[in-house]
């Protein structure tokens, strides 16, 4: 089952194009994320939830870049 991945994975060598687009998305995600998590003002007038989907969206930014890390060191 997995000898069909790593020979499709073998065939084509990862696309810097699409690297470019998880490592940009990664850091507006990271960027936006800490500035939601970290915007103390806002909470109390927005109300808590947004510091959590700050810190969520913070952490998929760290995701998406460790992909592209990983993509780039497997190349």
């Amino acid at each position: 089952m997995f000898q069909q991945f790593t020979v499709a994975a073998s065939k084509h060598g990862q696309s810097p194009v699409l690297l470019a687009v998880f490592a940009v998305g990664g850091v507006v995600a990271l960027g936006a994320g800490l500035n939601w998590a970290l915007d103390i003002r806002g909470v109390a007038v927005r109300g808590g939830h947004l510091r959590w989907l700050g810190g969520l969206l913070a952490f998929a930014g760290v995701v998406l870049l460790v992909i592209v890390y990983a993509l780039w060191q497997l190349g």
